[in-house]
């Protein structure tokens, strides 16, 4: 496990469970067009049971924090599971349950200013629509420029 990084999600995890907001940089490509590496994102303390299709959701995954869109939310036996997927990603995520749940994220910083973010917005809905038709695209994309980033560094 990489310590720095469980110690920085713990971190996170413990202001969100005392209620504060937390505001964090967005370090992977999974996300993107949306978001992009270095882009801020602000994660607010929200009930499990208020989250919808179409919400950002913060979460654990081994020993780091994830965000990443909800694509469904499942119900049963009264848990709650998530099913979530980065934009940018062909396949899911394993779902995301009360144990590995974070936060709602719902602010953006964009432009120098932050954008109040909304399960039904134009992107969140197309997203959402077009499925791995959208997500192809940005997939082929990501992989271009990891190909183009080692030939750098081989070089």
């Amino acid at each position: 496990m990489n310590e720095p990084r469980l110690k920085l999600s713990e971190a996170v995890k413990d202001l969100l469970s005392q209620g504060h907001s937390v505001e964090l940089s967005a370090y992977g490509r999974s996300m993107i067009p949306f978001l992009r590496p270095g882009q801020k994102v602000k994660l607010t303390p929200t009930e499990l049971s208020l989250i919808v299709r179409g919400d950002l959701v913060a979460f654990h995954k081994q020993d780091y924090l994830v965000v990443h869109r909800v694509h469904a939310v499942l119900s049963a036996n009264g848990s709650i599971q998530l099913l979530t997927k980065g934009d940018s990603n062909l396949n899911p995520d394993a779902p995301v349950t009360s144990e590995n749940y974070l936060a709602k994220v719902n602010g953006v910083y964009r432009r120098g200013a932050w954008r109040t973010l909304s399960s039904t917005s134009f992107h969140s809905r197309l997203v959402l629509r077009l499925g791995k038709g959208y997500s192809f695209w940005f997939w082929v994309w990501k992989r271009i420029c990891e190909k183009i980033a080692l030939n750098q560094k081989m070089h």
